[in-house]
């Protein structure tokens, strides 16, 4: 199975990213899928991966709209395919701006979802 994260072929992107997304109330990361993670009170809103990032608490609405302005497709771990999770395609760093409202509709279903 290839690495779904490898830091030097990410370049930039987790520094940018996480200049950003560590600030937000409640956001702590750590390792899952072999991916830095990034999780809100317990659950799960973001990951890296080489080239790209996924979002697990978008709508599917959300991902259409998503899908619209990135190249989208559903996360593949190992062998399983999570088609609920959409991944984005980074090509370059500066399509973060263009993904980071919808990283932050993510978090804020993730911190929801938590709080319930």
């Amino acid at each position: 199975m290839a690495k779904t994260y490898i830091e030097d072929d990410a370049g930039d992107l987790r520094q940018i990213f996480e200049e950003d997304v560590l600030t937000w109330p409640h956001v702590t990361s750590r390792r899952m899928f072999g991916c830095p993670a990034y999780i809100a009170n317990g659950a799960l809103f973001a990951l890296l991966v080489t080239r790209g990032i996924v979002l697990t608490h978008l709508s599917e609405v959300e991902r259409e709209a998503l899908s619209c302005i990135a190249v989208v497709q559903p996360f593949q771990a190992g062998s399983k395919t999570v088609h609920r999770w959409a991944q984005v395609d980074i090509d370059s760093i500066d399509e973060v701006d263009t993904v980071l409202p919808y990283v932050h509709i993510s978090y804020q279903s993730a911190l929801a979802e938590a709080t319930e």
